[in-house]
């Protein structure tokens, strides 16, 4: 098991209710699966979650990037204006 810490902005930290998560998984979990796990946890998230990115340790990352223990990822939703 790794420790990570999910960082959620905008939308996405009303729907959690606080801008940090702490959260245990299993080791060589991807970005896909930790958004998967979200959905699950906070089904609202989903209207948010197919447009939205991902950083690991203030690096955008794939669908496919493996986390490891203590790395730090942001939940980004995509901005919209005018």
């Amino acid at each position: 098991m790794i420790k990570i810490s999910v960082l959620f902005f905008a939308g996405a930290r009303e729907i959690v209710g606080q801008n940090r998560l702490e959260m245990e998984l299993p080791a060589l979990t991807s970005i896909a699966e930790l958004r998967g796990i979200l959905m699950v946890r906070f089904p609202r998230l989903e209207s948010l979650a197919s447009r939205a990115a991902f950083a690991v340790n203030e690096i955008f990352a794939l669908p496919d990037t493996l986390l490891a223990q203590n790395d730090e990822v942001a939940f980004l939703p995509a901005v919209s204006g005018g």
